[in-house]
């Protein structure tokens, strides 16, 4: 029998109601986009003939560890890169600073190796190559020839660091981190760019089977900007000769919002499922539909970024036909570790003994439909200087840190008292480096989001308060419950390598 295709695509930053599947079931959401109507009927398609997850959950809600946990399969803080920075025991502070690396196991690699073509298009941001950009003139036209050789090799450079042990047959319209590494003249997201280099790797292997990785920039933050005006041949590899052959022209995407009765707030998520609508309109023409695997994810939310909070509560959708009955909703506790094992037992395939994960496989919710999911009663979450547990009903959250870093957490809390300031210094005992960090505070307003940012321990009923407003550590008539879920953040931390707090001694 034929392995099915499986194209797994990953947005970031994406809300709850940014998704037109997902408003109205009570999700934690931002409030700028509170309700306002969207419309994404090509992700909002994948629901219908498929399952929707409202549990699934990212173990950091941050890029680059979320992506790698997305790769690989496993926690971030027994990543290699991770145990070269904060050799055990001493703690991890996690951050943007998770790798995939050569000598580790990959999804990509586990897919090759069963014969499958393999392909990245998109964001990576799981340790860049160094893009060197010396010589260009922050003045010059962005399609001036000097100005372009060095954007083009350093391009050509970046994509060679990919093609070069990590599993990828196909790399191509690479954003090798966030649009900002770029000169300015190029900090543009280029949907159009990306979707089109992911139809041509499926036009390429059609006859299967294939596995994609899909990443966009998008949203991250700039639903607001007026990104329909940028110019669509502007890419990490310099100025296009023309125009990618890809999506409905983003000229027109206001006037297609207009006649749907959507407010150009929302007008972000309908480009991006302009995007993802392209690979789906491919995959129909060639027939390949009904055996080919869709995901569709993001990496984390906006509000409760960079924290343990329910930014790291994410969509997932998974396509199927004929495997998966359309309609599917679960509330079963699902991670981005789980997705490997998901993908490999899908396939029909085991992980071999030596491939090292921290995941559990939730084949069984998509094919058989179940409600629960018996291999997950609590999920583990890292973040910062930050861990937490989440359960069905409960979230305990944590923070410990090292004396000095509680010594300039509390240095930045007395002058924001003594000035009127907001504070500054997170959990990661870093100021918020933000341009806007005035108006921001902690990085991504964690502190105006979250009353009880700054607490120790923290437990929420997720039940009754999924916005994460009300801490009941305190409360006496929680005190078992916090008790158990202590014992189980104990349990999970002393199975990896790093300390923490009075948790691992």
């Amino acid at each position: 029998m034929r392995r099915p295709n499986v194209v797994v695509i990953c947005a970031d930053d994406l809300s709850f109601n940014e998704i037109g599947a997902y408003q109205g079931r009570g999700m934690p959401a931002d409030d700028p986009y509170a309700g306002q109507a969207v419309h994404t009927p090509h992700i909002d398609s994948l629901a219908r003939d498929g399952a929707l997850f409202s549990r699934y959950y990212a173990t950091s809600a941050i890029c680059t560890p979320s992506r790698y946990s997305i790769l690989t399969g496993r926690l971030v803080g027994r990543s290699a890169s991770m145990l070269r920075q904060f050799p055990p025991p001493a703690p991890a502070t996690i951050q943007w600073n998770t790798a995939v690396e050569r000598d580790e196991g990959n999804v990509a690699k586990f897919f090759k190796s069963l014969g499958y073509a393999t392909g990245f298009v998109g964001k990576w941001h799981n340790g860049n190559p160094r893009m060197d950009f010396s010589g260009v003139d922050p003045n010059a036209d962005a399609a001036d020839p000097a100005f372009a050789e060095i954007v083009r090799r350093a391009y050509e450079r970046g994509v060679e660091h990919l093609r070069d042990g990590l599993g990828f047959d196909f790399v191509d319209r690479v954003y090798f981190g966030n649009k900002e590494y770029l000169p300015p003249q190029l900090q543009v997201h280029n949907l159009e760019w990306i979707a089109e280099g992911a139809v041509e790797f499926v036009d390429r292997h059609a006859d299967g089977p294939f596995f994609l990785y899909m990443a966009t920039t998008a949203p991250h933050g700039d639903q607001f900007s007026r990104f329909w005006q940028d110019n669509p041949c502007y890419t990490p590899s310099g100025v296009l000769a023309e125009r990618p052959r890809a999506m409905p022209p983003r000229e027109q995407l206001l006037s297609r919002l207009k006649e749907c009765g959507v407010s150009e707030v929302t007008a972000m998520a309908t480009w991006l499922d302009d995007a993802v609508g392209e690979v789906l309109a491919k995959l129909r023409a060639l027939g390949l539909e009904d055996n080919t695997i869709v995901v569709f994810t993001v990496d984390h939310l906006a509000r409760g970024k960079y924290t343990c909070y329910e930014g790291c509560r994410v969509p997932l959708i998974v396509r199927w036909p004929g495997k998966i009955q359309p309609g599917v909703e679960t509330d079963a506790l699902c991670a981005n570790i789980d997705l490997v094992a998901t993908l490999a037992e899908l396939a029909g395939a085991e992980l071999s003994d030596d491939y090292d994960t921290d995941g559990v496989s939730f084949a069984d919710v998509l094919l058989e439909g179940e409600k629960g999911h018996g291999g997950r009663p609590h999920i583990y979450l890292e973040c910062s200087n930050i861990r937490g547990i989440v359960t069905s009903r409960w979230k305990y959250i944590a923070n410990r840190v090292t004396d000095d870093v509680m010594a300039r957490i509390q240095a930045d809390e007395r002058e924001a008292r003594e000035t009127g300031r907001k504070r500054l210094v997170g959990w990661d005992g870093r100021k918020n480096p933000h341009a806007h960090a005035d108006q921001e505070g902690i990085r991504y307003f964690a502190s105006g989001e979250f009353a009880h940012y700054f607490d120790p321990d923290q437990l929420y009923d997720l039940e009754a308060d999924p916005w994460e407003t009300t801490n009941l550590a305190g409360d006496g008539r929680y005190a078992d419950t916090l008790a158990e879920l202590k014992d189980t953040l104990r349990s999970e931390l002393r199975r990896l390598p790093h300390s923490f707090g009075e948790f691992t001694g």
